[in-house]
């Protein structure tokens, strides 16, 4: 009997599972090869488009290489209508090629394939009909998905992490936070924007560690997808190819606008952060501390001795004289807890560095309330310009004109929509400068007591808020002196200014006020 392949597709995953097109194209194709006396040796089943490239089905692929392996047999591939084969003429004829390249023929149960010029013509015109109809189809999905985007509603499935699609009975499909994971993705995202986490390394750890896929792998791509859409947990939706311009969603944000714009400029490179390539809880100031002879940043690795492995923090600068020079880890760490133990400001000190904040706070809303006034003005004018644009537009005959137009509007309607959610999002009078500050000085009145803590975020946290600078370490004398942030420089102007130690010329307390450190006005 001469053996046969059968080939089945449906175009999506959804057809799969909500129809029974593979398991009626199976059974048509079996029973033609009964009428005709095939051994049906295998069925390779595809639930996926391709978009015409059959390379992109998985199945089909299968099905190639199974045949290479068994070049002996010549196969006939039986499948049950034209647009199963390929939907691009193209594809077709290609995969036809590589088929009987393969020894293997091609049987259809709505077509005869004839090796003749009318049977050629009537096969190409019949797989352009299918690239057609593809691309008709394409057409109006998209379509419709381009207007449900305008109107307001999320429309890719899978993209949206963190959220849900439901099925609304007001707005139809729309997505909702899918808890837990959209706490995730919340914590995930403000712990970027304030500084918490500076890289997509430590986003990817957080998602790990609060087992965001129920105990499946975390990929980075995950992690990209998320912060590619950031104006989505904003509560915004935006989709350049299509020319859907930034617009207010239905869907409930999970950040604000203003963090979410906060984000947006980290990612372009507008605001600098503490960044780490990889952060290692066995080092925890590897990428932090500088080789006092070079300036480059220090690497922290294990060097295999004769029973054990022994951890140690070195220079991997080529051009240094002290490249691999190990300083062992005990003795930077100890030395760096040697100058955290130093730093307890008295709660006096606390209380007079609370009041100067919160000076500065009332002087610094009263800038804001001037911004945001100035926001107002320019809202008002975008709102007129687009008016008047508008209004040009309804009047505009040449195709160039009314692009020219367009184009504007769509730009003064992301301006205008940038601005109402900033002044929206601005609550000046309803921040609490108090509990913040509690929060931030509670942190700061034992640092050592929070590097202790077993976390690393909370010792990366000790970097970014005790110090303003790195640290370089002298192999010899330990660290050099450490630049302050500036809460604790206010400390120690505080302290200075109790023991009238403080310079009448300036606000700079003298070294002698805090040994091993300076500050700097």
């Amino acid at each position: 009997m001469q053996r046969a392949i059968i080939y089945c597709r449906v175009s999506s995953e959804k057809q799969r599972k909500e129809g029974h097109g593979l398991d009626s194209q199976e059974q048509r194709c079996r029973v033609y090869a009964q009428q005709n006396n095939y051994d049906v040796e295998k069925v390779f089943r595809d639930s996926a488009s391709g978009g015409g490239d059959f390379m992109k089905r998985p199945a089909m692929v299968e099905l190639l290489n199974y045949i290479d392996k068994k070049r002996y047999n010549k196969y006939v591939v039986v499948f049950d209508d034209l647009k199963r084969f390929a939907r691009d003429t193209m594809f077709h004829f290609k995969l036809k090629r590589d088929l009987e390249s393969r020894g293997a023929k091609i049987e259809c149960l709505n077509f005869k394939f004839e090796d003749t010029p009318e049977g050629e013509f009537i096969e190409t015109m019949m797989a352009a009909q299918g690239q057609l109809e593809r691309e008709q189809n394409r057409r109006q999905v998209i379509q419709k998905m381009k207007s449900r985007l305008e109107d307001g509603y999320y429309c890719f499935s899978g993209t949206a992490v963190g959220y849900k699609f439901i099925n609304d009975p007001v707005h139809g499909k729309i997505i909702v936070p899918d808890e837990p994971k959209a706490s995730i993705v919340k914590e995930a995202l403000e712990g970027f924007a304030n500084g918490r986490f500076s890289h997509k390394k430590e986003l990817l750890d957080l998602f790990v560690n609060k087992n965001f896929n129920n105990g499946k792998n975390v990929y980075y791509e995950t992690i990209k997808r998320m912060l590619n859409n950031i104006f989505l947990y904003a509560g915004y939706i935006e989709y350049k190819p299509w020319e859907v311009s930034l617009i207010k969603g239905f869907h409930e944000n999970l950040i604000s606008w203003e963090m979410a714009q906060k984000i947006k400029d980290k990612l372009d490179g507008k605001e600098t952060t503490f960044t780490r390539k990889e952060v290692n809880p066995e080092f925890p100031l590897r990428g932090f501390v500088l080789c006092a002879e070079c300036r480059g940043l220090m690497t922290g690795s294990y060097s295999t001795g004769r029973n054990r492995k022994h951890p140690y923090y070195r220079c991997k600068n080529s051009e240094c004289k002290l490249r691999n020079k190990s300083i062992r880890k005990r003795d930077v760490e100890n030395s760096f807890k040697n100058i955290l133990s130093r730093i307890k400001p008295t709660d006096k000190a606390i209380n007079l560095t609370k009041a100067i904040f919160k000076d500065v706070w009332t002087k610094k809303q009263k800038e804001w309330r001037a911004e945001e006034s100035a926001k107002r003005r320019q809202l008002q004018t975008a709102q007129d310009q687009k008016e008047r644009l508008i209004d040009l537009v309804s009047r505009a005959s040449a195709e160039n004109t009314i692009r020219a137009y367009e184009s504007k509007i769509n730009k003064l309607h992301e301006k205008e929509v940038v601005l109402k959610e900033s002044l929206e999002s601005c609550s000046i009078d309803k921040m609490d400068i108090g509990t913040a500050l509690d929060i931030v000085f509670d942190f700061l009145k034992n640092p050592l007591k929070q590097w202790e803590k077993p976390n690393i975020n909370s010792k990366r946290l000790v970097l970014r808020l005790v110090f303003q600078e790195k640290l370089a370490y002298n192999i010899a004398d330990g660290f050099e002196t450490a630049t302050l942030s500036l809460p604790l420089r206010v400390f120690s102007l505080s302290e200075a200014q109790n023991s009238c130690l403080v310079d009448p010329s300036g606000i700079e307390p003298l070294t002698s006020c805090m040994p091993c450190m300076r500050s700097t006005s």
